[in-house]
């Protein structure tokens, strides 16, 4: 019996267990023993409409598919768990372990589908209590509990994912603003005859708009009351959410010396092999 670890139970990944099963289940080939990692609780869901979670979609209607479906398939999911480490020399890696304590687990194969984390820019204060980051359902879980308690919400970064987030927490009944760095919204997108048509579309929904904006500083004593930008101004807001782009998961290929992007990213050729 091979082993074949999947390391990351996102959107890809599930797509590639569904992939690899389909096969092996029209060869009839029980010949391998499939594990996968997700270090969030959940299985495998559909983060491209995870903005409708905010207005009333369940966890479950955006799951990919039920436990039982990797049960049925024979794989072993292990939920809450990550891999540290991979050791490329005895075909191992070792693991957090979840609810349980840490273990070393060899494979045959090894696919690394760990997708990307959301960029928090390195300004001042942005470790306090009301800041929070737009990437899985607990993060949303986390943004609509304390938003109970607030009036206004600032959005750091005017991309979609950022406008989205805007669109969300006006649902939550919050005054929103919208800061972007860039002089226009969606800047890698749209021109700025686009922005501008944008910018009336946000403020008819509620959302005020503040371009050419460079964060410097998160203002409060422990938690969020305001933002202070490089012009002087300030920005009086009860919370925060950082929209600021994503950045490749590449720190287990670069602690095992694979090849990674000059940008980040992992390395790989036409057969998708890594190097």
């Amino acid at each position: 019996m091979k082993n074949i670890i999947v390391i990351g139970n996102g959107m890809v990944g599930f797509k590639y267990l569904e992939k690899l099963t389909d096969s092996l289940i029209e060869k009839a080939n029980t010949d391998y023993n499939i594990i996968t990692f997700a270090e969030e609780p959940r299985p495998a869901y559909d983060r491209v409409h995870l903005s409708e979670y905010f207005s009333g979609t369940s966890a479950e209607e955006l799951s990919l598919a039920p436990m039982n479906w990797y049960s049925e398939r024979g794989i072993e999911l292990r939920l809450a768990d990550s891999v540290l480490s991979i050791d490329r020399s005895a075909k191992t890696v070792s693991t957090r372990g979840g609810k349980n304590s840490g273990e070393t687990l060899s494979y045959d194969k090894l696919v690394i589908a760990t997708g990307s984390s959301p960029f928090v820019p390195p300004v001042s204060g942005i470790d306090k209590d009301g800041v929070f980051v737009y990437r899985t359902i607990e993060d949303l879980d986390k943004t609509i509990a304390y938003g109970k308690n607030c009036k206004t919400a600032a959005v750091i970064g005017g991309g979609l994912l950022g406008l989205e987030a805007a669109n969300a927490l006006i649902n939550l009944g919050l005054k929103t603003h919208v800061v972007e760095f860039a002089p226009r919204l969606m800047p890698r997108q749209i021109d700025q005859m686009g922005s501008d048509v944008l910018v009336q579309h946000m403020k008819a929904l509620g959302v005020e708009v503040h371009t050419s904006m460079n964060t410097q500083e998160i203002l409060g004593n422990g938690k969020v009351f305001g933002m202070y930008f490089a012009d002087g101004s300030t920005l009086d807001v009860d919370m925060i959410v950082v929209s600021a782009g994503i950045r490749p998961r590449d720190e287990l290929a670069k602690t095992a010396g694979l090849a990674v992007g000059e940008r980040g990213g992992i390395l790989v050729n036409e057969q998708m092999l890594t190097s």
